[in-house]
């Protein structure tokens, strides 16, 4: 277990994840992860999950699956798990460099002590522990490539929490080529329809549509020369009727 005096939160990506969040169920997720991070796991009992939220029973009846789909099955959070992994490896890194010292000489017996002491406090007075300053704490790394590329072209930029969940379930119905094909097809489209949510564009696998067929395109209008070669045409047979006619009647 690790116990640390503060955690990396990465406000900007925090707020991305959580925006289909509550005021309340935002205080209620950032006390459970706050507890997960001081003592690397919540507890299988989800009435004991919702007393350290702060929530009342009908509030965690509420909010319950809101703040699941933060974290992985079991109330884990694989983000966090990788966080403290890496405090730990820090931590063993300074303990190992104060003993190096110490054995060889290099500094007094009390500066190797208070050395050794400090790599073993719950504050390790380094900048957050991880080497992707874009990622917040969160069950999994939701930013995955393949996501993003999905995301930056879908014009319908809502919901994106579940829009995640949605693309990890599309990906193993369809590769990416053929979802990026139906997604620049959709964003493309020039009629007047209400954008569809992410979420449910993907599972209902909508890159599958077909693209609309143009509209029939109308005869093409006589140009000005041919319709009036054909008036001409009309005219000298008319004409020619006539004196036929006029031949027929004289005899």
């Amino acid at each position: 277990m690790s116990n640390r005096a503060w955690m990396p939160l990465h406000i900007g990506d925090y707020l991305a994840d959580t925006g289909h969040l509550t005021a309340t169920e935002h205080g209620a997720y950032l006390l459970l992860i706050m507890h997960y991070w001081q003592n690397g796991c919540l507890p299988e009992n989800e009435r004991i999950i919702a007393r350290i939220a702060k929530l009342t029973p009908e509030q965690w009846e509420e909010s319950r699956d809101m703040l699941a789909m933060l974290f992985g099955p079991g109330w884990t959070h694989k983000r966090i798990d990788a966080e403290l992994s890496k405090a730990d490896e820090i931590i063993e890194k300074r303990r190992a460099a104060a003993e190096s010292r110490y054995s060889k000489g290099k500094n007094q017996a009390s500066d190797a002590n208070a050395m050794h002491v400090q790599s073993k406090c719950s504050d390790t007075g380094v900048p957050p522990f991880t080497d992707n300053q874009s990622s917040s704490l969160r069950s999994e790394d939701a930013r995955a490539p393949d996501f993003e590329i999905f995301w930056d072209a879908f014009p319908n930029k809502i919901g994106k929490p579940s829009a995640e969940k949605a693309f990890s379930q599309a990906i193993k119905r369809a590769s990416l080529d053929e979802i990026m094909v139906g997604v620049r097809a959709y964003a493309a489209k020039t009629d007047d329809r209400q954008w569809c949510l992410p979420v449910k564009w993907l599972s209902d696998d909508r890159w599958k549509d077909q693209p609309a067929k143009p509209p029939d395109k109308a005869p093409p209008k006589p140009n000005g020369i041919a319709h009036l070669q054909t008036t001409q045409s009309r005219a000298e047979y008319l004409a020619q009727e006539i004196e036929r006619s006029n031949r027929s009647f004289k005899r």
